[in-house]
C-alpha cells in the first residue's frame, strides 16, 4: 500500500526530518520539564517557610487576643472602682490596652496576608507541577516516537499499514463510545426523566389537594412519591455504575465481576456461573476496566440474542497473559455470517470488545454454530504483571 504512494527515497527524506525535529523538540520539552521540576521544588520551600510563618501568626493572635480579653477586664475594673486606681495606674492600663490591640490588629493582618500568600503560592505549585508531569509526558512519548521512527526503512510498509489498523482501531472505539452515549441517554431518558416527571405530577397533584383541605388523602399519595423517588434513586445507581463500576478501585476485578454477574443473574434468571482460575493480581486500571467491560458486553450480548439458560465465565490469570471466557448454551449463531458482518463494522458490541482488547495488544476469538451455543474469548499478554503496549 504505501509502495505505490512514497517512494524509500522520499519516506528517508521524511524520516529524517521529522527525526531531527523530534530530536530538537525532545531537547526543548526536557529543558521545559527540568525547568518546572526546579521551581517545584523552590516553591515547596517557600510555601513550607510561609506555613510555619503562618502558624507562627495564628499563635500570636491567639495570644494577643488572650491579652486583649484580660486588659478589657482590667480597663471595665478601673472605670468601675476608679477611687481604688491612681492616675498612674489607669494610664498605664489604658496604654497597655491600646498596644495590645494595635498589636492584634497588625497580627491579624498579618495572618491574612500569609494565608492569602500561601493560597497563591499553593495555587502556583499546583499548576507547575501539572506543567512538569505534562512535559514529563511529553518527553517520554516523543523518545517512544524517535526509537519507532528509527526501525529500519525495511519495515516502513509494514509500520504504516499497522499504523492504519490502530487509526481503524481507535474510530471504531469512539463509534462504540457514541453508540454508548446513545444507549445511556436512551435509559435516562426512559427511566430516570419520565420517573422525575411522573413525580413531579404527582406533587402537583399533592399541593393541590393539600390547598383543597383534603390532607388525608395528600399524605396517602406520599408513599407513591416515594416508592417512585426510591425507584429512580436505584435506576440512576445502575446507570452510574454501568458507567464507572467504582468497585474496581476498591474490591478489585475478580469481585467486581462476581457482584455485576450476581445482579444480572438476579434481573433476569439466567443460570450465570464464574469459574477463576490462577491467582488474582492487580493490574492497571485500564486493563482491569477492559476485561470488565468485556465480560459485561459478552454476557449482555448473550442474554439479548442467545436465549440461554446458563452462562458460564472464565477469568484467568497466567503468568503471560489474562484471558476471560464468555460461553453460553443458547441458540448459537452462524460464525461465518457474522465474520461478514464483523468485517463490514457492523457488528457493533464484537467491535468494542476487540477494540478494547486490541488496545492493550490483545485478541478476541468467536465461535459458534447454530443450536450449540458461543464462545468468546479476550486473550491479553501481560508484561510485568501489567498489559501489554497499549496502541
Amino acid at each position: 500500500m504505501a509502495k505505490e504512494l512514497l517512494s524509500t527515497k522520499v519516506l528517508e527524506d521524511i524520516l529524517q526530518r521529522t527525526r531531527m525535529a523530534l530530536e530538537e523538540g525532545r531537547s526543548q520539552i526536557f529543558e521545559v520539564a527540568e525547568a518546572a521540576q526546579q521551581e517545584c521544588t523552590r516553591t515547596e520551600v517557600v510555601l513550607q517557610t510561609v506555613q510555619a510563618e503562618m502558624e507562627q501568626a495564628i499563635a500570636e493572635v491567639e495570644d494577643l487576643t488572650r491579652r486583649f480579653a484580660q486588659i478589657r477586664v482590667e480597663l471595665l475594673k478601673s472605670n468601675r472602682d476608679y477611687l481604688e486606681y491612681s492616675e498612674a495606674q489607669k494610664r498605664r492600663i489604658y496604654e497597655e490596652a491600646e498596644q495590645v490591640r494595635t498589636a492584634l490588629a497588625a497580627a491579624k493582618e498579618r495572618e491574612r496576608l500569609l494565608r492569602v500568600r500561601r493560597d497563591n503560592l499553593e495555587q502556583t505549585l499546583a499548576k507547575l507541577r501539572e506543567i512538569a508531569a505534562k512535559a514529563e509526558r511529553l518527553v517520554s512519548q516523543v523518545g517512544m516516537a524517535l526509537t519507532y521512527l528509527s526501525g529500519s526503512l525495511d519495515d516502513v510498509n509494514k509500520q504504516l499499514e499497522h499504523m492504519y489498523i490502530r487509526e481503524q482501531a481507535g474510530q471504531e472505539i469512539l463509534l462504540g463510545q457514541e453508540i454508548e452515549r446513545k444507549r445511556m441517554a436512551g435509559s435516562l431518558h426512559d427511566g430516570p426523566v419520565q420517573d422525575l416527571a411522573h413525580l413531579v405530577v404527582q406533587l402537583e397533584i399533592c399541593e393541590r389537594l393539600y390547598q383543597a383541605g383534603r390532607q388525608e388523602e395528600a399524605l396517602s399519595k406520599f408513599g407513591d412519591l416515594k416508592a417512585i423517588a426510591q425507584g429512580t434513586m436505584a435506576d440512576l445507581r445502575r446507570i452510574i455504575y454501568d458507567l464507572n463500576p467504582m468497585t474496581l478501585d476498591d474490591l478489585g476485578l475478580v469481585l467486581t465481576i462476581n457482584n455485576y454477574l450476581d445482579d444480572l443473574a438476579k434481573q433476569t434468571g439466567v443460570d450465570i456461573r464464574f469459574i477463576l482460575l490462577g491467582q488474582e493480581q492487580r493490574l492497571e486500571p485500564q486493563l482491569e476496566m477492559a476485561v470488565f467491560r468485556i465480560v459485561q458486553e459478552a454476557a449482555n450480548n448473550s442474554i439479548k440474542h442467545a436465549q440461554p439458560r446458563v452462562i458460564e465465565v472464565t477469568l484467568e490469570y497466567r503468568r503471560q497473559h489474562i484471558s476471560v471466557s464468555v460461553r453460553d448454551d443458547g441458540i448459537g449463531i452462524d460464525a461465518a455470517a457474522v465474520r461478514e458482518k464483523f468485517k463490514s463494522g457492523k457488528h457493533f458490541g464484537l467491535l468494542n470488545m476487540q477494540s478494547r482488547a486490541n488496545v492493550f495488544g490483545g485478541s478476541l476469538q468467536f465461535h459458534g454454530e447454530p443450536g450449540k451455543g458461543t464462545r468468546v474469548l479476550a486473550t491479553i499478554p501481560l508484561v510485568n504483571g501489567e498489559g501489554g503496549e497499549v496502541k
